[in-house]
């Protein structure tokens, strides 16, 4: 299997709510793959919590302007 695919199935197991430590302990993977793919997990994370942020922002900008 590539590092690629060894990438993705860790992410998914990080996105089903598995914590970084469990991956760490239940698969056997490449120390390099494993800290990619929790680099990549954490960057999605951010992402979202970014635009989870942005998205409150709209739509209190968007009630004030239905006020008038």
């Amino acid at each position: 299997m590539s590092a690629t695919q060894l990438t993705a199935q860790l992410r998914q197991l990080l996105n089903r709510g598995y914590s970084i430590e469990d991956v760490r302990n239940l698969v056997p993977v490449p120390h390099e793959v494993l800290e990619q793919a929790i680099r990549e997990h954490r960057l999605q994370e951010r992402s979202r919590r970014h635009d989870r942020l942005l998205q409150g922002q709209a739509d209190f900008a968007m009630r004030l302007g239905s006020q008038r």
